[in-house]
């Protein structure tokens, strides 16, 4: 395992979950993937700036430093949000992100609030007074997040509440710090770093383009009413494709999709940051081949489309960490929401992550003849596996792949 903790009141559930006598859970987790971290180590104040608004969309960055865990710089973060489905309580998650250049790996702990909920922040607040609870955010002062920034959630009241579920992961993230290991072979890579864009070339005309989902090497782009399909010769864009982090363009009140600029004469590409910092835009630069839809299809196998929509289901779990879900559908649909579409999902259900799939319309042919929906509990297999059944209810459709996009949904209100 890249990181190493000490497990003391820890049971093991599976291969890299843990659960504590307390019911908090831990879990490690490997990504072979660039980091999506909106910014460098070495840049705290934009980091800070932009997580917050990103957990900002869920809950609320409480806290977020770079620390040492054995030697090696990881991003320590802090985060609150409301308990899905249930009137009040709060979960609080804190994780350790140690980012590589082509890699990551992230230590959680979750802990629920259980039982009466809000005791130390009633006890806070009444002592504190009502017009000095809420505050602006430190990291994102104009930032109005789902859940607030208060002075009940300081460090400083932790030892008056030991058993509150934010006492119990700072106390665990105070103790990782001091006890954690790197494997060192994970702990030699080369660290992350974010590449500064390159600059519009004079004469580029660049024009807004929504992407479809990704199958292997391959991207269609909605420009306008024309769908055009684009060979991409480096991992950016597919690194940052379904995770929330690219612009958006809206679709309809609750309905957004990722959003580029190219140039379709040269296939210079931008990929802008989905936040701002300080005003500034920031952008990721990539470059594009256009191909024609049968010359893509032929470097394709059926292991790739499944792998497409495998994806799909995973971007649907990272979604759900934003109060999310999507809606696989062909990239040519816009506006409101329309027939024919798959919305994929994790949701809380009698206190426990399910993966649900629901079509619309039902298919009509294979295993899935009849059948509105699926759903089975929250796994890394189930997650994947429910945007391979996605893929099914696609191929009822007569729709290629490369002709289908991920549309983000927030729910109403």
């Amino acid at each position: 395992m890249p990181i190493s903790f000490d497990t003391t009141g820890f049971r093991q559930l599976g291969q890299h979950t843990w659960q504590h006598a307390s019911g908090d859970q831990a879990e490690l987790t490997y990504y072979n993937l660039v980091p999506d971290l909106p910014a460098g180590l070495d840049d705290l104040p934009k980091l800070r700036h932009d997580l917050a608004l990103i957990h900002g969309e869920s809950g609320c960055l409480i806290e977020a430093h770079v620390v040492q865990l054995a030697g090696v710089p990881a991003l320590l973060r802090i985060v609150k949000m409301p308990l899905p489905n249930q009137p009040n309580g709060q979960m609080f998650l804190c994780s350790f992100t140690v980012p590589k250049a082509n890699c990551s790996a992230v230590l959680q702990l979750g802990a629920v609030e259980r039982g009466t909920t809000g005791l130390r922040e009633a006890m806070l607040m009444a002592e504190i007074g009502f017009d000095q609870w809420v505050k602006p955010h430190p990291y994102a002062p104009e930032l109005q997040g789902v859940l607030p920034f208060h002075a009940g959630d300081d460090p400083r009241h932790d030892s008056r509440f030991p058993d509150h579920p934010l006492s119990r992961v700072r106390a665990w993230a105070h103790h990782v710090v001091r006890t954690a290991r790197l494997d060192p072979q994970f702990a030699s890579l080369p660290p992350f770093q974010v590449q500064a864009p390159p600059p519009v070339a004079p004469g580029q005309t660049l024009v807004t383009a929504l992407p479809s989902l990704p199958v292997k090497d391959f991207v269609g782009l909605q420009i306008g009413e024309q769908t055009t399909y684009w060979r991409m010769t480096d991992p950016k864009l597919k690194e940052m494709l379904g995770r929330g982090l690219m612009g958006r363009s809206p679709l309809a009140e609750t309905r957004f999709r990722d959003m580029l600029m190219i140039d379709v004469e040269s296939g210079e590409a931008m990929i802008p940051d989905r936040f701002t910092t300080n005003g500034n835009m920031t952008a990721h630069g990539t470059h594009l081949v256009q191909v024609t839809l049968p010359e893509a299809d032929a470097q394709l196998s059926d292991d790739d489309v499944k792998e497409a929509f495998a994806w799909a289901g995973r971007m649907a779990a990272v979604a759900a960490e934003r109060g999310e879900y999507l809606s696989l559908e062909p990239v040519e649909n816009q506006g409101e929401q329309a027939n024919p579409h798959v919305l994929l999902a994790v949701q809380q259900h009698e206190g426990q992550p399910v993966v649900i799939a629901q079509f619309s319309p039902p298919p009509t042919e294979g295993p899935l003849a009849g059948s509105p929906s699926r759903s089975a509990p929250a796994t890394p297999e189930s997650v994947e596996g429910i945007g391979l059944i996605a893929g099914m209810a696609v191929n009822e459709w007569r729709s290629h792949p490369l002709r289908m996009a991920i549309t983000y949904r927030r729910p109403a209100g």
